[in-house]
């Protein structure tokens, strides 16, 4: 993993191989739970913009994740997709690239992109400074959710304004260097939550919704939900599909269909690929004196060879070699 930063108003970071741990906190203030789900190379590069009072964040992904978390108490989420073959899961529903949502403030969201790159971007902004901007720019204030989440309707002019925006405050930050002034940043800042506000402008209804989530979506959210605390709770437990189904409360043939939606892949998948994932997490923060056998049985994997074959196929390197490289990071001065 590689840091670059410029001043502190701009960091970049490089991760090369999957890591959960190093990836927690790519939305600033939050703490992102993220999982792969395929196996490849995984790459990603994050990057951060931090003006007076708001902040932009940016991820370019090799491979599909599931992220799930929450925003923070004090601001809202300006959140949008500028690269994926096809629609994201997010919360129940799917969203086209380039679609701007609107996340109201300690908003949880639950989202996974389709098989290929991805490129997200998060804007997180106090609700007062965006009514600000838009009384200014706009002569009004905007109808943004009080709570909940809102997407706008498709506009390919408008996504397309906004990732130019974007990119190009990404260009000009990273370009930021010692010599670099405060009103340089301010302008960059100044232009870039402009052109969020002028896309809310252009796609939000002038008066407030009661209801801004179908209550679907809302439902199928809850479930995933309801299925990620019972893997917290059985990680090294015997699985089936008939106690999970009763666990989060629906029938075995409306759970698949909402697992193949939400994680594309069925229950039995969904688990397995969610133990490796913990015995990453595990193997990554293990002593140089753990074992991976140890670690395996403690998550109900009892065939080493096997195990260690689908651990390679998912993140690309052996169980041993992510602990001997643990164990290279604590020794290392």
């Amino acid at each position: 993993m590689d840091v670059v930063t410029q001043g502190k108003l701009y960091q970049q970071m490089l991760i090369e191989g999957f890591d959960a741990d190093a990836l927690l906190g790519v939305v600033k203030d939050t703490r992102f739970e993220q999982r792969l789900l395929t196996g490849g190379r995984f790459q990603a590069r994050v990057q951060r913009i931090e003006f007076g009072g708001f902040s932009l964040d940016c991820g370019h992904y090799s491979l599909p994740v599931f992220a799930s978390g929450s925003f923070g108490e004090r601001v809202v989420a300006l959140a949008v997709s500028l690269e994926s073959a096809q629609p994201m899961w997010a919360n129940g529903r799917q969203v086209e690239c380039g679609r701007l949502m609107v996340f109201a403030e300690n908003q949880e969201l639950d989202v996974r992109p389709s098989p290929g790159r991805w490129c997200w971007c998060v804007m997180l902004v106090p609700r007062d400074r965006v009514q600000a901007e838009a009384l200014y720019r706009h002569g009004r204030e905007l109808a943004l959710p009080l709570r909940g989440w809102q997407m706008l309707e498709r506009a390919p002019a408008q996504s397309a304004y906004l990732a130019s925006h974007i990119e190009r405050a990404l260009l000009d930050a990273a370009a930021w260097d010692a010599a670099t002034t405060t009103c340089q940043v301010a302008g960059v800042g100044q232009m870039l939550l402009g052109a969020f506000v002028d896309v809310l402008a252009a796609g939000l209804p002038h008066r407030h919704r009661r209801a801004s989530t179908p209550t679907m979506p809302m439902r199928h959210s809850m479930l995933i939900r309801r299925a990620e605390a019972f893997l917290d709770a059985h990680a090294g437990s015997d699985f089936s599909v008939s106690t999970l189904s009763a666990a989060i409360g629906v029938g075995e043939r409306q759970m698949e269909r909402i697992f193949r939606s939400a994680y594309g892949m069925g229950p039995c998948r969904w688990h397995h690929v969610a133990r490796l994932n913990e015995a990453r997490r595990l193997l990554r923060a293990a002593p140089a004196t753990a074992h991976v056998t140890d670690i395996a049985g403690s998550l109900g994997f009892g065939h080493l060879g096997r195990f260690s074959g689908e651990y390679r196929q998912l993140f690309g390197e052996s169980p041993r070699d992510t602990l001997a490289g643990r164990a290279r990071l604590s020794e290392a001065p």
